[in-house]
């Protein structure tokens, strides 16, 4: 265990660090974690629409019956509630374009905004080119293809993002600008210098564009898609996740954010399950299981690792001073999954004795997720709402189905059961170190 320690401590978590750090990926979780509030007004709006009850459930009574007033309104006013879902979660891949490339370019010190701009009409040239359609009528309309501006052209926005901040600050290496007298002001000057890198960036992206429409017969997302289909296939695969939730899992272990580290892969395809899901909702289907859904599996519990048990038992159980004090302090903070208390200050990371149950928890945890939605047991998730609530509510808010209180009402004695042989004897060999400690303070 000691030599396997000191391979992750020298030669995985260098790696971690570095990919953590990477500009690129750096720049895209930011700009996730920038649209959130985008994705949590979208998901408000789907809640509205769709109560967490049936019109059998109304009908049969008892409590249900509180709800009879939001199905009708939800049931009548239906298409004019999700109009907002549309237009957030709908232009998801429009504002992923712009922060991506804003944060970019924040990174090599150029003008985010404006680097912004030249992402969001370049995306919006390849995903959806606007077309004028002869009517029957003798008129003719300017249409667009919303297919790819939502959730679905995601991976489309990335690559456009970074490739048109790499363009123009090529252009701005290699001075391909158009540059004023200093006498001009710095507005103007600033304005006539994006022009050319923009025009090149336009022109490129509307080129590619057209030889994939017309010579492969798909457009750029299109082929975006089927090129990366295997790939995210492997991803978004039941051995797939669970090798995702073990990496994760392990890079905790090591101190670095697991999460962070794979936003970049994660955040699209676990964005567009969500959006696929919500989609089949708002039609009145039932969502789908996505095994990209496991690595919530892994945090339902106090956090990554499903570190609640520990907690607990720390506050109930633990006879050393150590142990004591960190359940005092770790418990409130787990019942809001937040688990970097419980990873730092027991600790976890470097652990083995602790890094056993913490992986085991989180990989047992997600694993039952996926089987009891696979199942029918549970309803799959489709609202994609994040933020540190409390443990029941964190996973109800994701399927709106009660039954899912159950489950993990059901997984809290089982995580206990998993820490408990492991807490024990780690609070026993705490409980020798500080007799030590204090008998070596009584003879000195």
């Amino acid at each position: 265990m000691d030599k396997f320690m000191h391979f992750v401590e020298d030669k995985m978590s260098p790696i971690a660090d570095k990919l953590g750090e990477q500009r690129h990926l750096s720049a895209m979780q930011k700009g996730f974690m920038t649209v959130l509030p985008l994705i949590f007004v979208g998901a408000v709006f789907m809640v509205i629409a769709n109560p967490p009850v049936t019109a059998d459930m109304v009908e049969s009574g008892g409590i249900w019956s509180i709800f009879s007033g939001w199905l009708n309104f939800a049931t009548k006013y239906k298409m004019t509630i999700l109009v907002p879902y549309n237009m957030s979660m709908g232009l998801l891949a429009m504002a992923v374009a712009f922060v991506i490339a804003d944060n970019l370019a924040t990174s090599y010190s150029m003008k985010g905004i404006t680097s912004g701009l030249t992402a969001l009409v370049v995306f919006l040239l390849v995903a959806a080119p606007a077309n004028y359609l002869a009517l029957a009528d003798g008129t003719t309309s300017l249409l667009m293809n919303c297919t790819y501006l939502g959730a679905q052209g995601l991976f489309t926005a990335i690559i456009v993002a970074l490739l048109t901040v790499e363009i123009t600050r090529f252009c701005e290496i290699h001075n391909i600008t158009i540059r004023l007298p200093e006498i001009c002001p710095p507005a103007l000057t600033n304005s006539f210098r994006t022009i050319v890198p923009m025009v090149i960036n336009v022109s490129i992206f509307y080129i590619l564009s057209l030889l994939s429409s017309n010579y492969l017969g798909v457009s750029i997302p299109a082929l975006i898609e089927k090129v990366l289909a295997t790939p995210i296939a492997a991803v978004d695969s039941v051995p797939g996740s669970l090798f995702l939730c073990a990496f994760m899992l392990l890079l905790w272990c090591c101190g670095v954010h697991g999460q962070m580290v794979t936003m970049a892969l994660t955040a699209p395809i676990t964005t567009a399950a969500f959006t696929a899901n919500a989609a089949l909702v708002a039609k009145g289907q039932a969502s789908i299981f996505h095994p990209i859904f496991m690595t919530l599996g892994i945090g339902f519990l106090g956090g990554t690792g499903n570190t609640f048990g520990l907690c607990v038992l720390s506050c109930w159980k633990a006879k050393s001073q150590q142990l004591k004090a960190f359940g005092k302090a770790t418990i409130v903070p787990s019942i809001f999954r937040i688990s970097e208390p419980a990873l730092f200050g027991a600790p976890i990371m470097f652990n083995p004795v602790l890094m056993i149950p913490f992986i085991a928890n989180g990989l047992i945890v997600a694993i039952l997720y996926w089987l009891a939605c696979s199942f029918g047991l549970v309803t799959a998730p489709y609202l994609l709402i994040s933020g540190t609530y409390p443990i029941f509510l964190s996973i109800f808010v994701y399927c709106l189905d009660w039954r899912v209180l159950v489950f993990v009402a059901l997984m809290i004695p089982l995580t206990l059961a998993i820490w408990y042989p492991f807490f024990i004897a780690y609070d026993h060999s705490l409980c020798k170190k500080e007799e030590a400690t204090k008998l070596a303070e009584e003879e000195a």
